[in-house]
C-alpha cells in the first residue's frame, strides 16, 4: 500500500511541474499600453507601447520602450499593420491600459472594445479609459522611472481606493455594452503638462457612446456611492454654512446603505426614488471648540448639501441621457409590461429623480 501511495505521489509531482502554457519574458515584445483616436479623415489612428525584453546572458536584460503608431479605416487593419512593424514574439496579454480618444468614443467604442475581447491573447482585465484629446497623447508621455503604462495603471489603482472612478476592465466594459438597462461610465484622463496625466473624474456613456459630458473627481464621489459603489475609502471636502461664514469639512465614508423605489403612476410617469445612508468619520472640522460639537446639527447640514448635489450629479445625468444608475434595469425587471412598451432611449429624460442622502457620524477622530 506505501509503494502505491509513493508512486502516486511520484506521477502527480511530475505532471503538475511546469504549466503548458508558460511563457519566458525574455526575448519577446510585451504591449503594456494602447490608445485609438479619431484623425481628421475619419481614419483610426492607433499607437502601441512596446517592450522589448532581450537576454543578454550572466543574468542581464536588456529593455527598450517604442511608440509604434499606424492609421487605417478599421480597427481590424490597424491591427495586422502595427503587428507588421513589430518586431519579435509579440504578446498583447500584458497590454495593462487602454486608452480611447474622446472624439472617437462619441462615434462608438464598441468596436474596439470587441476588437480586444475577441482576440486570443487579450487581457481582459486591462483598463479601459478615455482621455481629453487624444489618446496617443498621453501614451506617447516619457517618464524616466517606469513606462507612462505602468505609471497611469497605478494611478487609477489609487483613484479607484479613494471611490473616485469605477474599475472598468475590457471584460466589464464588453458585459456593460451588451446590458440595455444600464449605461457606464468610464474614468476620464487629462494630459495637465508635458509630463503629466491626472484622473480628471469620469467620462459619461449612452450605450457604447461617450456623451461628451463628464464629471469631476468632486461630483463622482458622490455619484458612485449612488450606484452603491464604495472601495477602499471616500474622503470628501465640502462647504457647510452661509456664504458669509462658510466652513470646511472633510471626512471619510466607512460604509453606505442603499435602498432604490421606481414608482410608475397611471400616466405612466416614472419616479425614481434613491435613498443613500452614509456612516462618515469626520476628518477635519475648524471651529469654535467653546461651543463644542453639535453632531445632531452636523448631521443635518451634511445631509441637506449632500441631497442637493446628489441631485446635481442625477440633473446632469439627465441632460447627457446616461442612465448610470440603471433605472432601465429595474423597470424591465420590475415592470416588464411598461418596458416592452416604451422607447427607453426617448422616455428616460423624463424620470424624476428624487434622491435623499442621510449622514450618520460614527466616529469624529480628533475634532472635538
Amino acid at each position: 500500500m506505501r509503494k502505491i501511495v509513493l508512486m502516486i505521489l511520484l506521477i502527480t509531482s511530475i505532471l503538475l511541474t511546469g504549466c503548458w502554457d508558460q511563457r519566458q519574458l525574455v526575448n519577446r515584445t510585451l504591449l503594456n499600453g494602447v490608445s485609438f483616436d479619431l484623425n481628421e479623415e475619419g481614419k483610426i489612428e492607433g499607437a502601441v507601447r512596446a517592450l522589448y525584453i532581450q537576454n543578454k546572458g550572466a543574468g542581464q536584460f536588456e529593455v527598450q520602450d517604442e511608440l509604434v503608431e499606424s492609421v487605417r479605416p478599421t480597427v481590424v487593419g490597424l491591427g495586422l499593420d502595427v503587428d507588421s512593424k513589430i518586431s519579435g514574439v509579440i504578446d498583447a496579454g500584458k497590454a495593462h491600459i487602454i486608452i480611447i480618444g474622446e472624439e472617437l468614443a462619441k462615434k462608438g467604442i464598441h468596436p474596439f472594445v470587441e476588437f480586444m475581447y475577441r482576440k486570443m491573447d487579450s487581457n481582459l482585465s486591462a483598463k479601459i479609459v478615455i482621455s481629453k484629446g487624444k489618446g496617443k497623447d498621453i501614451l506617447s508621455m516619457e517618464k524616466e522611472k517606469s513606462p507612462i503604462a505602468f505609471v497611469i495603471l497605478q494611478l487609477l489603482k489609487g483613484a479607484q481606493a479613494d471611490t473616485v472612478i469605477p474599475n472598468k476592465t475590457v471584460f466589464r466594459v464588453w458585459n456593460n455594452i451588451l446590458d440595455p438597462g444600464k449605461d457606464m461610465i468610464l474614468p476620464y484622463l487629462e494630459r495637465v503638462e508635458s509630463n503629466k496625466v491626472e484622473v480628471y473624474g469620469v467620462a459619461l456613456f449612452n450605450g457604447d457612446k461617450y456623451t461628451g459630458t463628464t464629471l469631476s473627481k468632486e461630483k463622482s464621489s458622490i455619484l458612485l456611492p449612488l450606484m452603491d459603489q464604495l472601495n477602499t475609502t471616500n474622503n470628501m471636502v465640502l462647504m457647510l454654512g452661509p456664504s458669509s461664514s462658510r466652513r470646511s469639512i472633510s471626512f471619510a465614508t466607512r460604509d453606505i446603505k442603499r435602498n432604490l423605489e421606481v414608482q410608475v403612476d397611471k400616466n405612466q410617469k416614472i419616479t425614481f426614488k434613491i435613498n443613500l445612508k452614509m456612516n462618515i468619520e469626520i476628518l477635519s472640522y475648524p471651529q469654535d471648540i467653546k461651543k463644542g460639537l453639535n453632531i445632531k446639527k452636523l448631521n443635518q447640514d451634511l445631509s441637506k448639501e449632500l441631497t442637493k448635489q446628489a441631485k446635481e450629479v442625477t440633473d446632469t445625468l439627465l441632460k447627457s441621457n446616461c442612465d448610470a444608475l440603471g433605472i432601465g434595469r429595474q423597470i424591465s425587471s420590475f415592470h416588464p409590461e411598461l418596458w416592452k412598451k416604451i422607447n427607453w432611449e426617448d422616455e428616460y429624460k423624463n424620470v424624476q429623480f428624487e434622491p435623499n442622502v442621510k449622514v450618520n457620524i460614527i466616529k469624529t477622530g480628533n475634532v472635538y
